[in-house]
């Protein structure tokens, strides 16, 4: 059976349904934490695409970790990313991530950022009827 949860540092990710993937970060998140949640990504993207809801509103990026998940991410592991609790600089980064995921071959890649886990999850479910509907 897949793993459903994976903590490392102060970190926590969790695979809350068949394609929602939830990770909590706080604090600062260094090229080795960067390096264990690309590879949980990864990891779960062998079942398929999925929704990333990221809690970032209170954690920090180091520079070399930014870069790192540019650089190693890839644009069909993801349905749509949802950033909960961002700031600007954190806002600006998640944009410009979804631009490189568009960029690099994917037509549509979705990111929303909103205040609250609940907007989040209301975010996913917005996005699958949308697709249920351009699919149907």
């Amino acid at each position: 059976m897949q793993q459903q949860e994976w903590k490392f540092g102060a970190h926590q990710i969790r695979h809350e349904q068949q394609d929602v993937l939830v990770a909590v970060f706080s604090g600062m998140l260094n090229l080795e934490d960067m390096k264990r949640a690309v590879e949980i990504y990864s990891q779960v993207a062998k079942a398929g695409p999925y929704f990333m809801i990221a809690d970032i509103g209170n954690s920090q990026l180091q520079a070399e970790a930014r870069r790192y998940l540019s650089d190693n991410s890839k644009p069909e592991w993801f349905k749509g990313c949802v950033y909960v609790g961002a700031d600007m600089v954190q806002q600006t980064f998640g944009k410009v991530i979804s631009l490189g995921m568009f960029l690099t071959g994917k037509t549509e890649f979705k990111t929303e950022f909103v205040k609250t886990m609940a907007e989040a999850h209301a975010w996913v479910e917005q996005q699958r009827r949308a697709n249920v509907r351009k699919s149907g």
